[in-house]
């Protein structure tokens, strides 16, 4: 038993840092370093889960069954691909980096079934605020040191430090401002007035980096989640007492005010280049919304639509889709839709969908289920939206550790007996 505790607490070390390893890899790319510090990274946590999840040993579950069909099917379709497509070594090399990366979301998860008996005896949900915290500090430190990278190339809208990612970067922003103001909201029930001045402080700098990135989904969703979680703690939490609540509120419009006052110059200049950017595509577009709110991603889906369906292997390709580096070489801009399901679609084809399909929808059961409704339920629902929309969810390693890690909560929530 000790050593699954120490097992486990080198898996939630690992699984903690990898905002460092973000900052370090952008660094290294900004400075033009040949050092893979992401790969290398990404790779290590690959081989440490494959290799505990095999000598751990497979429990006999509907959810074993689902996680090992999954990848055989994948890694087969790619095999397929490679035949049919005639892949050279270079694309089935990459091919298969990119499989690694949907793969992280099947074993974290996995691996936290494994382990969920010890893991339960843990507060599993502050992994994902020491997260939120690595993450918030990885791009205030450089903001506040005036160095980094502009979110838009060639713009001045927007500030990512040295994540390199922009999609990536605010999805991981969502995901621990949501968090982040979930766990700030019970703590304010359990008067814990130290933790909940750092969280609201956390909370506070979050909603800050989201105005840095300068996104439209990422301001959108600040905006929204503060406002969901202001109503909730003032009308729906049932822990505080109608004297916290008018203090609280007072607290809020001061700080609010405040906020505003002080703060509006720089709101202004965070917010000011995403207006202006998005007028300048309006006009670009001439007025086509469809095209601007998918910031042309409509586009490259009809492109993309036309090479998958006019194939030279009419039957097959559809079934088993191009792969990801050879529709990148052979496609051009078109080549990624930055639409998960459409991209796993060219790439997997029908049958990919379906197998993928599958796993998604077995977790999202699991998260609706009124036994296993919490937090993680919720945000895995909206990262499926962002997958669907925005990409960069399924086939990006930074993405797919978060919802590996969201998934895992789900089944420690959910419970054993049932999966």
């Amino acid at each position: 038993m000790k050593r699954e505790q120490q097992l486990v607490s080198f898996f939630l070390i690992v699984m903690a840092i990898f905002p460092i390893i973000d900052v370090l890899n952008g660094y290294a790319l900004t400075m033009h370093y040949s050092l893979p510090i992401g790969v290398a990274y990404r790779m290590g946590c690959f081989v440490f889960l494959v290799g505990s999840i095999l000598a751990y040993g497979f429990k006999k579950s509907i959810y074993t069954l689902l996680t090992l069909w999954t990848i055989f099917s994948c890694t087969l379709l790619l095999l397929l691909q490679s035949m049919v497509l005639s892949h050279t070594p270079t694309i089935i090399f990459q091919d298969s980096v990119v499989l690694i990366k949907l793969y992280l979301w099947l074993l974290i998860p996995y691996f936290i079934y494994q382990h969920q008996t010890v893991l339960r005896s843990l507060n599993y949900e502050k992994l994902f605020i020491v997260i939120s915290f690595l993450f918030t500090i990885g791009l205030l430190i450089p903001y506040f040191m005036n160095i980094g990278n502009q979110t838009y190339e060639n713009s001045d809208a927007g500030y990512k430090g040295f994540y390199f990612a922009t999609n990536d970067t605010t999805l991981a922003f969502i995901v621990s401002s949501t968090f982040t103001g979930n766990y700030l909201v019970k703590k304010i029930g359990e008067h814990t007035k130290i933790k909940t001045l750092s969280l609201i402080i956390l909370y506070f700098c979050n909603m800050v980096c989201l105005l840095l990135l300068a996104t439209k989904t990422g301001i959108f969703y600040g905006a929204i989640l503060t406002i969901v979680l202001v109503v909730y703690f003032l009308f729906f939490q049932k822990k505080i007492s109608k004297n916290s609540r008018i203090l609280t509120s007072l607290v809020v419009a001061v700080l609010t005010v405040f906020i505003v006052v002080m703060g509006s110059e720089f709101i202004l200049t965070a917010t000011a280049g995403t207006i202006n950017r998005i007028t300048y595509f309006y006009h670009l577009f001439d007025g086509d919304l469809v095209r601007l709110l998918t910031s042309s991603r409509s586009e490259y889906l009809q492109g993309g639509w036309g090479y998958f369906s006019q194939s030279q292997h009419p039957f097959l390709i559809p079934l088993i889709g191009f792969g990801f580096e050879y529709r990148l070489l052979h496609f051009g801009r078109v080549g990624l839709i930055e639409m998960d399901f459409f991209d796993l679609l060219f790439s997997f084809g029908f049958i990919g969908v379906v197998v993928v399909t599958i796993m998604i929808s077995y977790f999202f059961i699991l998260a609706l289920n009124k036994r296993g409704k919490s937090i993680y339920s919720i945000v895995y629902v909206v990262l499926l939206g962002y997958g669907f929309f925005a990409g960069h969810v399924f086939f990006s390693a930074l993405s797919t550790t978060i919802l590996g890690l969201v998934c895992g909560g789900i089944i420690l929530k959910y419970g054993e007996r049932e999966t």
